[in-house]
């Protein structure tokens, strides 16, 4: 009964929530909510929406980053382009790990924030190494959300993984049906979240050929996995691009206009959920 009535209070709340939302100036298309996980934890969830609204579901899309990502700006704006082409994109740290013991957007690619961030990062990756479903049930519960959103069509829900949550995205895609594409970016060796490669939907890969964090020959591994499994996928590596070359420009000197592989490998990835959701494409 307790179980029920909190998915009552969460279908109440996402109704609001629309409403608040068809209201919403073009400017407000983010919010944050929190989200129950286990034990009465909870789990900051960014959901972007498309600023010209939604008069009908949209697909979805879970976009997970690594420890203090969703401060970061780049994700911010990558999100709301990506909704903008009409999804709902909900940007979450699977790991839950404290947002206030991260870096902020002007801080974490360098010096002390960088420094803080590995820190960070090894944490995560250590307590990995005990277990990872800890890590996977904050993805369910951000496609539970989602599924159960009424601005949501919860039988076209993408999975996009930046770094480690990449690999997690492949190893949860394997055991949720309601998973129809993953967008695969830049992960590294799998053996802390193995994958089963025959029960993968599509796949779509990204990744530097000059990655500085994680070899790309774990990209060409999971491109030889699913070729041999069967399984539909796309592949594309960058010359000459290191880790975080589809998100990363410095704020300070950049825009991401300036970045030409950045500029299309977004492209690529719109076309690519498009596709495999049955989504039609709408610039605004």
């Amino acid at each position: 009964m307790k179980k029920e009535a909190t998915k009552v209070i969460w279908a109440i709340c996402a109704v609001v929530v629309m409403i608040a939302f068809s209201s919403m100036e073009m400017a407000h298309a983010c919010f944050r909510v929190e989200i129950p996980v286990v034990n009465g934890s909870s789990l900051p969830v960014y959901l972007f929406l498309p600023k010209s609204g939604a008069s009908k579901p949209l697909p979805g899309v879970v976009v997970g980053v690594g420890v203090g990502g969703t401060k970061i700006a780049q994700y911010h704006e990558h999100c709301q382009l990506l909704a903008d082409r009409d999804y709902v994109v909900a940007l979450i740290d699977p790991s839950n790990y404290p947002e206030d013991m991260t870096p902020g957007p002007w801080s974490w690619d360098r010096g002390i924030g960088y420094a803080l961030g590995s820190i960070n990062q090894g944490a995560v990756g250590a307590k990995l190494f005990f277990g990872n479903q800890w890590y996977l049930k904050t993805i369910r519960a951000t496609v539970d959300y989602l599924a159960s959103s009424p601005w949501v069509d919860r039988s076209r829900i993408a999975l996009s993984g930046f770094s480690q949550p990449a690999n997690a995205a492949l190893a949860y895609a394997c055991k949720d049906p309601r998973i129809r594409a993953v967008v695969w970016n830049y992960g590294g060796w799998p053996w802390i979240m193995p994958y089963e490669p025959f029960r993968l939907p599509p796949v779509q890969i990204f990744h530097g050929e000059k990655d500085d964090v994680y070899d790309v020959k774990y990209a060409r591994e999971l491109a030889w996995n699913l070729k041999t499994s069967m399984r539909p996928h796309e592949v594309n590596i960058y010359p000459e691009q290191k880790h975080m070359f589809n998100i990363y420009y410095d704020l300070r000197t950049e825009n991401r206009f300036m970045k030409p592989a950045l500029l299309d490998a977004f492209e690529k990835m719109v076309c690519f959920l498009n596709r495999t959701l049955g989504h039609d494409m709408k610039r605004n």
